[in-house]
């Protein structure tokens, strides 16, 4: 403020002493310009003023100043040395915060079962019997292919190696649809040769408490019947065992594929095999049963059993390699219900 006022008036009063001289050299009046010459040089007297509290506050502000800045200077320093060496400090203390936020995770783990309390089983654990109790509470009535394969059951578990749990397996050479539901209709004598006697399916299931059953049946029945009745046949007998066993659950193979040769000496339709097949498929998912597919896996591109898994009777009878085959079929069917939370290890069909 008091440079302001001190340029001012040292301007003006310059300019009217220059004005004074002038007007002096000339004989002109100079009241005004002298009155002008007073004011400016009063303004310079007020700078002059203001300007020496302002020259005295200074050296007070410089000396207060001074030690201020200079003084803690080394503190400061020293603060920020020591704030690098703080900031580790603190960074440990704020891992925990991420570990906080990332605490919930493991209680959103659970909210998934069953699927990870359930551990993967491979096939070589399924070929190992991982989950063969689930046969236990089972029962498989067929004809002779179901008997052949009794008999591979019954080698694999003489010889030590864990096969389909204790499943029952009842193959009755000959049996047909047509004998088996005649024998169910309590007109005729029962056709399952059962514990040394004849009896019906539904008389097995009863012996052996079975929750599930398994039927290979209709292989004969190609040679007498169209697609549309050996279907017919099927509900009608399957119906008269859940009569007796509502709860009962039901697992149909498909009808097994024959030897080219033996199809065209017995007069056997290929075609009707297939197409028979693909209905007994759509019956099943209409009856809510499982359809077993086994005849894809061993037949060729004609639709006729593979000499490579044919038994030495080259008729529809598989031998040990599609056993093998049909055994880790059945194994699927537990590891479906295992992986589906059905059913788990340690529990029987009927827990």
């Amino acid at each position: 403020m008091h440079v302001v006022l001190g340029l001012a008036g040292l301007v003006g009063a310059t300019a009217s002493l220059i004005l004074i001289l002038f007007k002096v050299s000339k004989r002109q009046p100079m009241k005004k310009n002298g009155i002008a010459f007073a004011v400016c040089c009063l303004l310079c007297l007020i700078a002059l003023f203001l300007k020496s509290p302002a020259d005295s506050a200074a050296p007070a502000s410089t000396v207060s100043e001074t030690p201020a800045t200079a003084v803690p200077s080394a503190p400061a320093a020293a603060a920020e040395t020591v704030s690098p060496t703080l900031a580790p400090a603190e960074t440990p203390a704020a891992t925990p915060t991420p570990v906080q936020a990332t605490a919930p995770i493991p209680t959103e783990v659970p909210t998934a079962e069953p699927a990870p309390t359930l551990a993967p089983v491979s096939d070589e654990q399924l070929d190992e019997g991982y989950l063969d109790a689930w046969f236990d509470d089972s029962v498989m009535v067929g004809d002779s292919i179901a008997g052949g394969l009794n008999m591979y059951v019954t080698n694999e578990r003489g010889n030590g190696r864990p096969c389909l749990g204790s499943m029952r397996i009842v193959g009755v050479s000959g049996l047909t649809l047509q004998n088996a539901i005649a024998g169910e209709s309590k007109d005729k004598p029962g056709q399952v040769l059962f514990r040394s006697r004849f009896m019906t399916i539904s008389e097995v299931v009863e012996i052996t408490q079975a929750k599930r059953l398994f039927l290979m049946l209709g292989v004969r029945d190609l040679e007498w019947y169209s697609p549309e009745r050996l279907i017919d046949i099927y509900d009608k007998l399957i119906t008269r065992i859940k009569a007796d066993h509502p709860d009962l659950i039901i697992y149909i193979h498909s009808i097994m594929p024959t030897i080219k040769f033996y199809a065209e000496s017995a007069g056997l339709n290929y075609k009707a095999n297939k197409a028979t097949n693909e209905m007994l498929r759509a019956f099943c998912e209409e009856k809510g049963y499982t359809y077993i597919e086994l005849a894809d896996l061993v037949r060729d591109e004609d639709g006729f059993l593979k000499y490579e898994y044919s038994g030495p009777d080259y008729s529809f009878h598989p031998n040990d390699i599609a056993k093998a085959i049909w055994v880790r079929l059945l194994r699927s069917c537990a590891r479906d219900e295992y992986y589906a939370g059905i059913w788990k290890p340690g529990e029987k069909a009927n827990d």
